[in-house]
C-alpha cells in the first residue's frame, strides 16, 4: 500500500495542485490505466486527473488536498516524480519522487502544500507528474496560477523600487546631453 501511496500520490499531487470553482481538469496520458482525483479543502473544488482538458485553473497559495489514486494492475517495480515548473527565474521544484516494488493497486491520503510567497500570483505555470511501472506509464500536467495578482508578492515592491532607481540614474546620465553649449 505504501508503494502505491508514493507513486500515485506523487503523480496525483502535481495534477491536484490545480482547481477552479467546481471540477477542474488536467491533461493525463496513460498506458497503465492510472486514475486519480483530489479534493481541495480550502479551495472547495475537486480535480479529476482522468478528465482531459487544457484549462488554466487557480489555486490558493496554501491548502490541504485529500487525494486518491489507482492503477489497473499490480505495478511491480515502479518509479516516478512530481515537480512544479515555475515561471522564470524560479525554475523547476521537485515536490516528490518515489520508487520501489509493490502489488497494491490503489491508495489515498492527505497532503498539505504551501507555495512560497516569492512565487508571483496571477502568473501561469505547470505542475508535472510522471509514473512508470511494469505495466506502462502515466504522465500528466496541469496549467495553473496562484489566486491573486502579481503585486501580492513581496518581490513586486522591490522590483518597482529598483526600476525607479535605475530610471532615475538613466535620466541623470542623459542630463549632460541636454546642457546648453555656450
Amino acid at each position: 500500500m505504501r508503494t502505491i501511496r508514493w507513486s500515485v500520490a506523487g503523480a496525483l499531487f502535481g495534477l491536484l495542485i490545480a482547481g477552479s470553482a467546481s471540477t477542474a481538469t488536467a491533461q493525463l496520458d496513460t498506458t497503465n490505466g492510472c486514475q486519480g482525483s483530489g479534493v481541495f479543502r480550502e479551495g472547495g473544488f475537486t480535480v479529476d486527473a482522468e478528465a482531459i482538458g487544457n484549462d488554466l485553473v487557480t489555486v490558493k497559495r496554501k491548502d490541504t488536498v485529500d487525494w486518491q489514486g489507482s492503477v489497473t494492475s499490480p505495478p511491480g517495480g515502479y518509479s516516478g516524480s512530481i515537480s512544479v515548473e515555475l515561471p522564470p527565474p524560479f525554475g523547476s521544484v521537485e515536490v516528490d519522487s518515489w520508487g520501489g516494488d509493490s502489488q497494491t493497486t490503489s491508495n489515498s491520503g492527505t497532503r498539505n502544500y504551501e507555495l512560497p510567497s516569492l512565487v508571483p500570483a496571477g502568473v501561469e505555470f505547470e505542475a508535472v507528474g510522471t509514473h512508470t511501472d511494469e505495466n506502462g506509464t502515466c504522465s500528466g500536467y496541469v496549467r495553473l496560477e496562484i489566486d491573486g495578482g502579481p503585486f501580492d508578492s513581496p518581490v513586486a515592491p522591490v522590483s518597482l523600487a529598483l526600476t525607479a532607481a535605475s530610471g532615475a540614474g538613466f535620466l541623470a546620465a542623459l542630463r549632460s546631453f541636454f546642457k546648453k553649449v555656450v
